[in-house]
């Protein structure tokens, strides 16, 4: 989803950086639901409520650092920090499920 909207985003602005963000946000959207339906899948174990208290505990952590820092909190550019954030966080996350879940299964295949 990332490289399609990465090439979607890419065509109407032209712009490399904005482009890329754009794919970040919509897939960050789409790996909070993924990441806890790909664990759920292998391991059956419900996740979303760890995924939800990771991404708060986050953003209030990221929020105090900011206010330390700047003392002046500016609330679009720290969303975007703390959005992006959890974009790396659930990417990393997703591939080691999805490099488990394929271990998983070779291991089963080879059984």
């Amino acid at each position: 989803m990332f490289i399609v909207v990465y090439i979607i985003s890419l065509k109407l602005t032209k712009k490399t950086s904005r482009a890329f963000g754009h794919a970040a946000d919509i897939t960050t959207f789409l790996l909070f639901m993924a990441v806890p339906v790909a664990i759920k899948s292998l391991f059956q174990i419900q996740v979303m409520g760890v995924v939800l208290s990771f991404a708060i505990i986050t953003s209030v952590l990221l929020t105090i650092l900011e206010w330390k820092s700047k003392k002046e909190i500016e609330l679009i550019p720290l969303l975007r920090k703390i959005w992006r954030f959890l974009f790396l966080v659930l990417s990393f996350a997703y591939f080691i499920v999805w490099c488990v879940g394929l271990v998983l299964k070779v291991m089963e295949f080879m059984n």
